[in-house]
């Protein structure tokens, strides 16, 4: 029994020590850059030995690609449970996903920035496991606007995929202005009036006339 709970503290304190280096590389990428950061810089922002990164980490890089996994697949876990939940109309879950991105501007901010300027938006991108993880939040947001429209809450006329890809490029453009500054989002009250306008602009556009249901 004391060596289990011993390997169990172990265990827990190395998940520590890793999220640890994991939000310091998040603070040293989005204020230096993926490319301007070094390891050392890194460990000396987590208080660790520079060794101990390369016990958790191979590289810089896999650092990077552990910060995008690890997140992105909170995401998609999040906004799966959305698309299968059956009480929610199609509008309401496409709002839903775009007022979770919109909150993370000011719960994650630099999250974010990391995932947009470092990932999204770079040769990293190009890489098939990146665009897998990619296509499938395009899937998933797809497959609700194909369900909206069998139900006949959604136009018949959108092109479900092109639709997917405008809805997130949409809240990539929002999340970029955001941290331009040339988008007001660090208040409760900025952030609502972003999310209404995602909804009366973007999302609106989509509703069955017949059916204004958003």
């Amino acid at each position: 029994m004391a060596e289990s709970g011993r390997k169990a503290g172990g265990a827990d304190l190395a998940s520590d020590r890793r999220k640890q280096i994991l939000k310091a590389a998040v603070e040293a990428f989005a204020e230096r850059g993926f490319h301007r950061t070094r390891v050392s810089d890194i460990a000396k922002r987590a208080g660790v030995a520079y060794g101990l990164i390369y016990h958790y980490f191979d590289s810089k890089d896999h650092v990077l690609n552990s910060v995008f996994e690890d997140n992105w697949s909170v995401f998609l876990k999040v906004i799966r449970d959305l698309a299968e939940t059956e009480s929610l109309s199609a509008a309401q879950k496409l709002e839903r996903i775009s007022a979770l991105l919109i909150d993370a501007l000011q719960v994650a901010p630099n999250i974010i920035q990391v995932i947009i300027q470092e990932i999204s938006r770079s040769d990293r991108f190009v890489h098939a496991e990146k665009m897998s993880a990619f296509n499938s939040a395009f899937d998933v947001v797809q497959q609700i606007i194909v369900a909206g429209q069998a139900s006949g809450e959604l136009r018949s006329s959108i092109e479900p995929r092109v639709a997917a890809y405008m809805f997130f490029g949409a809240l990539e453009t929002i999340c970029t202005g955001a941290m331009l500054k040339a988008i007001d989002c660090h208040t409760l009250q900025e952030a609502e009036a972003v999310k209404r306008t995602v909804r009366e602009v973007m999302l609106a556009g989509m509703l069955n006339p017949k059916d204004p249901t958003l």
